[in-house]
């Protein structure tokens, strides 16, 4: 991990909402991170954990309220495909983002994902990525957290180079 960023282990936001919360420092600028988020040619370096890549062609951004964005995770090793996909509720460049996330064609009924961006200072970003509407399974809860974490690991070099 690059030494200019920093997170925080995963904590559910409530008992009722399984979910959790990952916070982390990047030492990019707040829009850099936002167009992280928004960006597909970007999203496409990076929106997938360690192990899988995410072809540009499978990603696409409808960035408004009620648009919807797909993309496509595949395993690195199998060739196996993840569609994946959600719906944006709420759209406030560059400090709030709130979408669902899960399977295409399910947008409606997927977790939901709030990420608020706050800029610490021109060249460092604190992201908070809250998680929520997850089964009660916290072994799904655990493997989520981990590819998200993996996913920002990607996001972080993406984002410094």
């Amino acid at each position: 991990m690059n030494s200019d960023a920093t997170h925080t282990d995963a904590v559910a936001p409530r008992d009722e909402e399984p979910g959790f919360t990952i916070v982390r420092d990047f030492a990019a600028s707040r829009d850099r991170v936002w167009d992280a988020w928004t960006n597909p040619d970007i999203m496409a370096l990076w929106y997938h954990p360690k192990g899988l890549h995410t072809p540009r062609e499978s990603v696409s951004v409808d960035l408004r309220e009620g648009g919807l964005y797909t993309y496509t995770m595949v395993d690195n090793d199998t060739g196996e495909e993840f569609p994946t996909g959600g719906k944006y509720h709420r759209v406030e460049r560059p400090f709030r983002l709130d979408f669902s996330w899960g399977n295409q064609g399910e947008e409606d009924t997927s977790p939901l994902v709030r990420i608020v961006f706050e800029e610490i200072d021109a060249a460092t970003t604190r992201m908070t990525f809250t998680l929520t509407g997850l089964p009660q399974d916290s072994g799904v809860v655990n493997g989520i957290t981990e590819g998200w974490n993996s996913a920002f690991d990607v996001l972080e070099a993406t984002i410094t180079e």
